[in-house]
């Protein structure tokens, strides 16, 4: 079952192909160097050992996750019991204090269609007095409230994210239980939140879109979360999982630490990011919940002033960046197992994948070409969706 989260650039589609190519190359472990959401790894399973490595946060904390936690989610139920009171008082006390908001977003959603838009603009106006504080309890009712959520989802998400943070604390829950907890809450923000799916931008209620608006406000988040707990579950068993590691790290920073560190996968995969669009915009919220550090946010997505930029998407820097993750495989003696399209920024600069995997490895082969539909997220460049051509390319050393 895994986690069963939607993440740009994913790579479920084509993990059949890929687990083939990995098991094509020798034998040993696997490290996924981009793992996002983990659609690889999973599709791998427990035939090896598995590394995961993510550069975002909260796509770091789904592979420790899958594949290193020794202890599964906890049952709906169960979260009920040890987080529901501490929940309630923390809600409670923030309705106090955002009392006039509510009431403003309570008439929006019960009244009438026609007036939506109207008193949206006038909750805006009244959440305005609201600024960002070091308040453990109210970061996303400061920031987000009436944007990617409404003010009571982004109270209770608050309320979730104490409650969660006190039972670790006191050590009612433990580390394992927390993690689940957060990504079940990360699934449960992608299913609440006023947008399409991802955070590059919230959506506001016009005319096309208030009834999608209205029912996506309506939703509540403590019922979402315990449904998205009880989706959850780690690949393999517990022993498997003792051995595999998890990094939150910029894969071109990890590779030489774990080379340095004599710590040597058999098999790399690398997925890097292939669009000039940074893959942060897209999840920055994530990145919030979980660090929940009241960053400083701009423009029209309240994005993190702090998010983390890839040079895999600038045109300037792609090939010294594909070079530099290449020649950083072949100095560990790794197999390298490559995915990318046709239409990747790498191509634009008239240089291919093969001629950088050629440069630092002997054998260099295509073993797998398809065409696929790749979501542009929003279509804020075209058609909601493309058809690109992606090639997989296995390099043994």
């Amino acid at each position: 079952m895994g986690v069963n989260i939607s993440y740009m650039g994913t790579k479920r589609q084509l993990a059949p192909a890929v687990a083939d190519a990995i098991g094509a190359a020798k034998s040993g472990v696997l490290l996924d160097a981009f793992s996002g959401m983990c659609s690889v790894g999973e599709e791998v399973g427990t035939s090896r050992q598995i590394w995961t490595n993510d550069a975002q946060v909260f796509a770091a904390e789904v592979g420790a996750a899958l594949f290193t936690t020794r202890h599964v989610p906890l049952h709906p139920t169960a979260i009920s019991d040890l987080l529901y009171a501490r929940f309630s008082h923390i809600k409670a006390k923030l309705k106090r204090k955002y009392v006039e908001a509510l009431g403003y977003e309570e008439a929006m959603l019960l009244g009438p269609e026609s007036k939506i838009y109207s008193r949206y603009i006038k909750l805006s106006k009244s959440l305005a007095k609201y600024r960002p504080t070091k308040r453990r309890d109210a970061l996303f009712c400061s920031t987000y409230a009436n944007a990617f959520f409404g003010t009571r989802q982004a109270l209770e998400i608050d309320a979730i994210i104490g409650a969660i943070n006190g039972a670790a604390a006191e050590r009612t829950i433990n580390a394992d239980q927390r993690r689940w907890l957060m990504i079940a809450l990360g699934r449960t923000l992608l299913r609440t939140s006023t947008s399409t799916g991802h955070f590059a931008q919230f959506l506001k209620p016009n005319s096309n879109y208030v009834g999608v608006f209205r029912r996506q406000r309506m939703r509540r988040v403590w019922t979402e979360l315990l449904m998205a707990s009880d989706e959850l579950e780690p690949l393999g068993n517990t022993a498997w999982r003792k051995n595999n590691k998890s990094f939150n790290r910029d894969s071109l920073k990890l590779l030489p630490h774990l080379a340095k560190k004599d710590l040597r996968p058999s098999v790399v995969y690398a997925d890097p990011p292939y669009t000039d669009d940074q893959y942060s915009r897209y999840y920055h919220v994530l990145e919030t919940m979980m660090l929940y550090d009241f960053p400083t946010v701009t423009g029209a997505g309240l994005y993190r002033a702090d998010r983390f930029q890839t040079p895999f998407s600038l045109k300037s820097k792609v090939v010294c960046s594909m070079d530099a993750l290449v020649h950083s495989v072949a100095k560990m003696g790794a197999d390298l197992v490559l995915s990318y399209p046709t239409n990747g920024l790498l191509h634009e600069t008239d240089v291919t994948p093969e001629q950088v995997m050629k440069k630092y490895f002997r054998k260099v082969e295509r073993c797998h070409q398809a065409s696929h539909d790749h979501s542009t997220f929003g279509a804020s460049k075209g058609p909601a969706k493309a058809r690109v051509t992606e090639v997989i390319y296995l390099a043994r050393s």
